[in-house]
């Protein structure tokens, strides 16, 4: 194929069809396979540092990096977000005739950091419920319904970085949060995980803080919610795939020791919070990721 026609075959339909518009921006990572007919090497998946990150790879992310004030854009005022729609494609997972959904078990749900966490579950018996793109007014829209098809043991929370895309305020976001979070029964105990500094979402790093500073806020007068501090710990080049945006399982890694030391029996919520809020004491590689300092070279 043709570079123009790639673009055609892969864009196109994801802006003008109704199959998610949102994720065709993350098509966009298919550039690099244009003319090849094979996916991405497995080794290529996870990188061990910055010094080591493939030139495609740091093309990518200062690609994808310029495109984001397009890319917000587009989300924001050409293809905005439609909640209903996004209930239908939670809806569609577990949904296999005679086969019901999992129940009474430690569910995951959010977005794609809940999706791609399937290869690398914290237990074997945990239960994904993630949607790649997905924004946190999507999540809080399909809450009640996975309390009602899954009967959750634990929840753990993400999402409201897709948010920022569609140029949505913290205020706004924490909102949309405190919605899904009303939807779980108050003797459900639920992992939040802040956002993570994505090498590609530089843009919005501030916007990071400032929610969530507010869901921390939140979180302090909520009688069932952690909340997990990223901020520090999920810097380093090492923990992310190769488009700069999602984890690779080194990542996973960190955040299923976060999972395990938070979820063990016995723990009170005030002791989960004060080890939320600092993980390097209970997860080594936490550790190790924070005296990495910030990322250098590409990001600054």
């Amino acid at each position: 194929l043709s570079m123009s026609s790639s673009v055609q075959a892969i864009l196109v339909p994801a802006f003008f069809s109704n199959v998610r518009p949102h994720l065709c921006f993350e098509s966009i990572g298919l550039f690099y396979t244009w003319g090849h007919s094979s996916p991405l090497p497995q080794h290529h998946l996870a990188i061990a540092s910055m010094t080591e990150r493939p030139c495609w790879s740091r093309v990518f992310i200062a690609f994808f990096r310029s495109m984001m004030p397009i890319i917000q854009f587009l989300k924001t005022y050409v293809v905005p977000n439609n909640p209903k729609r996004w209930w239908y494609y939670f809806e569609a997972i577990d949904s296999t005739p005679n086969d019901p959904a999992p129940r009474g078990r430690l569910c995951l749900l959010g977005d794609s950091d809940v999706h791609y966490w399937g290869a690398h579950l914290p237990t074997p018996e945990a239960v994904v419920v993630g949607v790649v793109g997905a924004e946190m007014p999507d999540i809080a829209g399909y809450a009640a319904r996975f309390v009602e098809k899954y009967e959750p043991k634990a929840v753990i929370l993400t999402g409201g970085a897709n948010d920022f895309m569609e140029s949505r305020a913290p205020a706004d976001i924490l909102e949309h949060m405190k919605a899904a979070v009303a939807a779980i029964p108050r003797t459900t105990r639920i992992i939040y995980f802040g956002t993570k500094p994505e090498l590609v979402s530089a843009r919005f790093w501030a916007g990071y803080k400032e929610y969530d500073q507010l869901v921390r806020d939140f979180v302090e007068t909520t009688p069932n919610v952690v909340y997990v501090n990223n901020e520090d710990d999920m810097q380093a080049d090492s923990l992310y795939r190769w488009d700069g945006l999602h984890f690779n399982e080194h990542g996973y890694e960190l955040w299923n020791c976060k999972v395990k030391a938070l979820l063990r029996p016995g723990l009170p919520l005030s002791e989960a919070r004060r080890v939320g809020m600092d993980m390097s004491k209970v997860c080594p590689t936490a550790a190790a990721a924070v005296e990495l300092g910030p990322r250098a070279g590409l990001l600054h």
